[in-house]
This record gives C-alpha cells, structure tokens and sequence, in this order.
C-alpha cells in the first residue's frame, strides 16, 4: 500500500453556492439526494436552462469518471458521472477529476465508500451551526493508503462485477414495469369495464385497504418491525431502509398495519401516488401514516395483478390529481379521498387474463430486486474485505464470476 493524500489522487471542485431556477428540462442540475449508496439517480435531480448551465459551469463541467460527492448534510455519499450525462454540480456537490495515472475512477468510487474512507469523513467532518459538512480546503490534505494501480483495477473489476449484475437486473425490472403497464393500457382499451369504487369494493369484502400507524416514541424499539415511510416507496419498489423500529411487542395494536406480501402500497401526503406491490421476501415492515394499504381479500372477485396495475396507470394518477390539493398544505388524500377513487373493473375473463399477465411479470421484478439485493449485500461484505487486504482479489474472483 502507497501511502499518499486526496490530493494527489486528483483535482478537487465544487459548483456555486446559490441556486438557479430550476425546471423539468435541459441540463441536469445535479442534486445531492442523486447519490444512493455509490450509484447516481438522476430522477432525483432538477434541471436548468441552457443560460443557466453556462452560469453554473464556469468552475468546471463535470465528465465520465468524475467522482460526484456530496460536502454537506449527507456525507459519505458518492457516485461517478456517467458517460453521455449533460449536467452542472448542484449545491453542496463537490467532485474529485481522478488522474487516471495515479487511481483508477471506479476503485476510486468504492474507496470512498469503504468503511475505512467513511471513517475518515467522519473524524474530519465540520460540525457547525447549521449542517455538518466537509472542508473542500483542507480535504486535499488527508493522508490515505492505497494499493498498486493494478491491484486498483482487479478489485474495482470484482466488485465492479456485482454493480454490474445489479444494474442489468435494475434494466429487467424496468422493462417488465413498462411491459405491464403497457398490456394494461392496451386491456382498457379492449374493456373498459364497469366503474366500482374503493370503497364499495371493501364494503363488499373484495378488499381491505387503511393508513399506517401513528407510531409514539416510546413504542420504539428492538427487536422490532422497521416503519416503512413514504420515500421508501419509489420506482415502483419497496426500499425500506430507515433506522425507526416499532418493538415487536406492539404487534397486537399494529395489526393489520403490517404488511404483507402482495399488499399494493401507495404513498398519500407529499409525492401522493406512488405505488408499489410487497414482494414476498420482505421482512415485515410497518406502514407509516403516510402510506395506504390495499389488501385483496376475494381473488374470484378482483384479481391482484390487476388492481396493481390500475394503481400504477394514468387513470389513478388523474384521480389522485384531483383530490390532493383540497387546502393549501402538502398535497393530500385522506381515507375518504381514498374510498371515492373509482376502479374500472372489467369482465372476469379479461381480468383473469390481465391479471396473469401481470402477476407473471410482477413475479420477474421481484426476483430482478431480489437478486440485486443479495448481490448488493455480497458486494458491501467483500468491499472492507479487500480494501483492507484481508482478502485477495484471486481469492474471490471465480467466486463472483460464479454469481454473475
């Protein structure tokens, strides 16, 4: 290992400390909240005009390779820019142009993320007044240990592997989801179907649908049930990852308030309408009251496959717009919002057939996620393992290659 300093693996840069008027096109204005777990979301980011691109530029236009990081309030995040991408460093968005002779970029991004790295923002982190955050002036300092540019390459190749599958199983899911949503237009157009509301639907005992369950603090705890909130529901999937546990000795008032695989969640104050279906491997969560429940009760009545899709289309969504601005708080809809809101249910052999197809494909994006889960967990054990040269890189390759 080289010992060295951030500095010398690169050039450092941030972007002005203002913000332009943002829009919902042109170039991206690269936001913070992008940068997930060494991966850039650019469905997270604003955009600005051409004049404003050039204003926001002038410092430096970021290029594939670029490590993206974030200076204040969430540190520890990082991604690199990707190729083809057009965009400016939003606020409290720094990045480090690697000198390709010194560091290769992806090894580069996974050091960063290393527990190692983390552990090094964290004693140099500047906790101020206002938000904690990393001094860019004085960053270029850190002294660090990396290996040979060649054992840089093997490792990042490795783990590289993972992020790889991960991101082809991240495109299946994708395509599925456009797929169904797709054969689900095409369904309404050959059937309209007759028009039944939520709430007829649950007084009949087709379904059961609520909100989640106002939590108080000193319900907290563990062994628990992990509070699944709204910004855990996006992409059409489940992502559960807040720290907020509900002890499991609260079940008995939780109760029809945790989920259950095949539930269609939906979010309903702020980004109201996101939806997403339960897969079956999720551990327990329980539903905040920001998210609403929908539980098919009588599958010979209303298929679920095809109630998730109604949730996903056009329809919903105009139905929900209507609804969600009753006052001048956060968008909303209530319960009784929820109740009115009308399904279009069409005869029982086009809603068989939809729904099959639809479960099909369901079942493909839950496996995609699946897959990328345990691959993810696999890359997050092997990355201390061999940043810190407690494992070597032939150690694990064939292993990897196997997975992939």
């Amino acid at each position: 290992m080289k010992r060295t300093t951030i500095g010398a693996l690169g050039r450092l840069f941030d972007g002005p400390h203002a913000t332009p008027t943002r829009r919902s096109d042109g170039p991206y204005f690269l936001n913070i909240a992008s940068l997930k777990s060494g991966r850039l979301d650019l469905s997270e980011s604003d955009h600005v005009s051409e004049e404003d691109f050039v204003r926001w530029t002038r410092r430096v236009i970021p290029r594939a390779g670029d490590l993206l990081f974030s200076y204040e309030t969430r540190l520890g995040e990082a991604a690199l820019m990707p190729e083809g991408v057009t965009a400016c460093l939003g606020r409290r968005m720094a990045l480090l142009r690697p000198d390709r002779s010194i560091v290769d970029p992806r090894f580069l991004l996974y050091f960063y993320l290393s527990p190692s790295f983390q552990r090094a923002i964290a004693t140099n982190t500047i906790h101020g007044a206002t938000v904690p955050r990393i001094g860019l002036s004085t960053m270029p300092a850190w002294e660090i240990a990396i290996p040979s540019l060649s054992k840089q390459k093997a490792i990042a190749d490795v783990l590289g592997a993972l992020d790889d599958k991960i991101a082809a199983n991240d495109q299946v899911a994708v395509t599925a989801l456009s797929l169904a949503d797709a054969l689900f237009a095409a369904s309404l157009q050959r059937d309209a179907g007759t028009p039944i509301t939520i709430g007829e639907l649950a007084d009949r005992g087709v379904l059961t649908q609520g909100d989640g369950y106002r939590t108080k603090q000193a319900e907290h705890g563990q062994p628990g049930f992990r509070i699944l909130r709204a910004g855990d529901i996006r992409d059409g999937r489940v992502v559960p990852e807040g720290t907020d546990f509900v002890s499991e000795s609260y079940a008995r008032q939780i109760g029809q308030k945790a989920s259950r695989p095949n539930d269609i969640v939906m979010t309903t104050k702020g980004s109201v309408g996101r939806v997403a279906v339960v897969p079956p491997d999720l551990e327990t969560v329980v539903y905040s009251p920001q998210i609403c429940y929908f539980r098919v009760l009588n599958e010979d009545a209303l298929d679920r496959g095809y109630l998730a899709a109604w949730f996903r289309s056009s329809d919903l969504q105009t139905q929900a717009s209507q609804l969600m601005f009753k006052s001048d708080m956060a968008p909303y809809i209530n319960l009784r919002d929820i109740r009115s809101l009308t399904v279009p249910v069409p005869s029982r052999t086009e809603q068989r057939k939809q729904g099959e197809l639809q479960r099909s494909l369901l079942d493909i994006i839950h496996a995609a996620h699946s897959e990328s889960r345990r691959l993810g967990r696999t890359r997050d054990e092997l990355l201390p393992l061999l940043m810190s040269g407690k494992i070597r890189v032939r150690e694990v390759e064939k292993n990897v290659e196997g997975v992939v």
